[in-house]
């Protein structure tokens, strides 16, 4: 898109000095000495300058379109994501107290879903996205979405630190377990330990949670204005009624 932006800014400003420079020739030095040979090399230039005009027009909206499709596809993906994302961080949440093995509850899958996140951002190519106007509101949905992208790095981060944690106290249940099954008595100190450490996981993940909640609702915001500025055949509220059953069907499944 910025090639061909450029490219066309440079043979409009050529076409016009071209022509220009034709008309001048045409009123005032027609009995020029090599007028004619002056007017065809002026001529040629203007006509090749409209050529390469036009075929950077047509690409430069061509790109606009594959870049605008790319976006709209990812931006799916990762709004049931996010989705997703949420609920089964949330069920988890309340599964915490309960569990005494964490490596039961699926924060291998909080990771690995908030890993996706980075991936759908990285396909939309938001940097190769160059508008005629940096101004416009399509614009700003472009760097908006470059700014989300370090809110789903920063999910990915607390993710894999959060599953870390839960291998560590799995880890730890497990050995005294298995010292108990042989009879040795677990440490007071160790057994604090392990409760502080599952608070501790239990109150991340509590703010995990809520941050996925709140960057959802701010991606949504995003969505609504792309939705709006590429002026797509469906409203963002019904392709959003027909994710949402997706995000159903992927959360029972």
């Amino acid at each position: 898109m910025k090639i061909n932006k450029n490219t066309a800014w440079v043979c409009a400003i050529s076409i016009m000095i071209s022509g220009i420079i034709v008309i001048f020739l045409g009123c005032f030095a027609p009995q020029t000495a090599g007028y004619n040979t002056i007017q065809n090399i002026v001529l040629g230039i203007f006509s090749s300058s409209i050529v390469s005009f036009i075929i950077s027009f047509v690409g430069y909206f061509h790109e606009r379109s594959s870049i605008i499709e790319k976006t709209e596809n990812n931006i799916k993906s990762l709004y049931i994501n996010m989705c997703v994302l949420s609920k089964i961080t949330g069920d988890t949440l309340q599964q915490i107290h309960t569990a005494s093995d964490l490596s039961i509850l699926p924060f291998g899958n909080i990771s690995g879903l908030s890993k996706l996140n980075v991936d759908f951002l990285n396909n939309m190519d938001l940097g190769l996205f160059q508008p005629i106007c940096k101004k416009g509101q399509l614009s700003k949905v472009y760097s908006d979405l470059i700014e989300f992208q370090q809110i789903t790095y920063n999910i990915k981060n607390i993710s894999m630190n959060l599953h870390a944690q839960t291998l560590e106290y799995s880890n730890q249940y497990l050995k005294m377990h298995n010292e108990e099954m042989l009879g040795i008595q677990a440490n007071s100190l160790n057994i604090q330990n392990l409760d502080a450490l599952k608070n501790l996981i239990n109150i991340r993940t509590e703010k995990l949670h809520e941050y996925i909640i709140g960057k959802s609702l701010e991606f949504e915001k995003i969505i609504k204005i792309f939705y709006k500025q590429t002026e797509k055949k469906q409203s963002w509220e019904n392709i959003k009624t027909n994710l949402l059953m997706q995000i159903e069907e992927i959360v029972k499944g």
